[in-house]
């Protein structure tokens, strides 16, 4: 994982660089493939670090939830997620903001409960001067 956030690093950060320039689509897919991973490596801090301070996540249920919410259900004790795998990546840039919209695929359990279900979800990211950051998401499950 720390090869794929130096990759992402490198590709965002402005300025002379010996590393090859990377169009703003390949680097959002990297940066999404990564923070899915950290979901399910249990890693909050790799987590948060792709989202804004003030970040805010919209669920189905019309549930707002803040950074440090999200964050601290990376590694709650009683779930553990085994697949979280976006599929289908529709990405537009406009100058310094994207949105990244995609399928994904969570498999997991809650306490003793297994589940296995498909979202589908809008990230809004916005240029920084640390390179992309994740400003919001909306999340909304698909019937599979």
């Amino acid at each position: 994982m720390k090869r794929h956030l130096l990759f992402a690093a490198l590709a965002c950060a402005g300025g002379a660089s010996a590393a090859p320039t990377v169009d703003d689509a390949t680097v959002l897919a990297t940066l999404d493939r990564a923070m899915q991973k950290a979901v399910v490596d249990r890693d909050p801090a790799a987590f948060a670090d792709f989202l804004t301070d003030d970040y805010v996540l919209v669920v189905s249920n019309s549930r707002m939830v803040d950074k440090a919410a999200v964050v601290a259900e990376i590694d709650a004790a009683d779930g553990v997620m085994t697949v979280n795998d976006s599929h289908d990546l529709h990405i537009r840039v406009h100058g310094d903001t994207a949105m990244v919209i995609a399928d994904l695929h969570q498999v997991g359990r809650n306490g003793d409960t297994p589940f296995d279900y498909w979202v589908r979800y809008t990230d809004t990211w916005i240029r920084t001067r640390d390179g992309w950051k994740c400003l919001s998401g909306h999340a909304t499950r698909l019937a599979r």
